[in-house]
């Protein structure tokens, strides 16, 4: 295809769908699942208890033990720390799990906090699938391949890794690597060397996960497009 056609480009791509809102509105939705009447004043006896069991886990950090909390404790631990990871940016679960058994979370209860998020959709794998195609392949040039990749390491599933990169047909996906060959094409950068300057054009798109041959065809384009035979 040669410069200057038009095309399918990225920012005709679908909107990225909604991701979790502001800290507020994800309080709101915790509340879904631990509704639950006021518990009474605690006792001075109990309010004794509790500082002595605060002191005795600040102890055993200290000492390098691990943390012993109860169940329910660990699920109020759990919803903490996946509220901040929602809060900073949408993650997968995959992502979550491992945030929480970093935490020493154990696996059951993570698997059980993750899975009542996912019920009121503050976890959503497909939709975090198609905002990160959309952003990858905007602001850094990703061809599919690459973002499939990246989606595999994030814990997305193959078939919603598929559904989400048809987001990018082949002439969106060549139409970004024409913009990024364009943007390189300067003779003070480049250099005269037209083979030198077309290997580093083709690397370049590789490095992005495009294939070698559309990588080769459209460098050769651009450089005969913007150049001639001049180098």
């Amino acid at each position: 295809m040669p410069a200057g056609s038009t095309s399918r480009t990225i920012a005709s791509f679908s909107e990225q769908p909604a991701k979790p809102g502001s800290i507020e509105e994800l309080r709101a939705a915790m509340e879904q699942i631990v509704a639950a009447p006021a518990p009474a004043k605690p006792s001075k006896q109990e309010r004794r208890e509790a500082r002595e069991a605060r002191e005795a886990r600040k102890a055993a950090r200290q000492a390098g033990e691990p943390e012993e909390l109860s169940d329910d404790q660990w699920r109020e631990k759990a919803r903490g720390i996946l509220l901040r990871q929602l809060t900073a940016s949408d993650k997968t679960a995959k992502q979550l799990k491992d945030k929480l058994l970093e935490n020493e979370c154990p696996e059951d209860i993570a698997d059980e906090v993750i899975d009542r998020y996912a019920e009121i959709n503050l976890v959503d794998d497909e939709r975090f699938a198609k905002s990160w195609v959309v952003a990858r392949a905007r602001s850094r040039g990703l061809a599919r391949g690459a973002i499939k990749r990246e989606l595999r390491t994030k814990g997305v599933d193959d078939e919603l890794a598929a559904e989400a990169l048809e987001q990018i047909d082949d002439e969106a996906e060549e139409q970004r690597a024409r913009e990024l060959v364009r943007a390189k094409l300067r003779p003070e950068s480049m250099g005269a060397d037209r083979d030198k300057a077309l290997r580093r054009l083709v690397g370049m798109l590789g490095r992005k996960g495009y294939n070698g041959g559309m990588a080769f065809k459209v460098a050769r384009e651009e450089w005969e497009e913007r150049f001639g035979n001049r180098y």
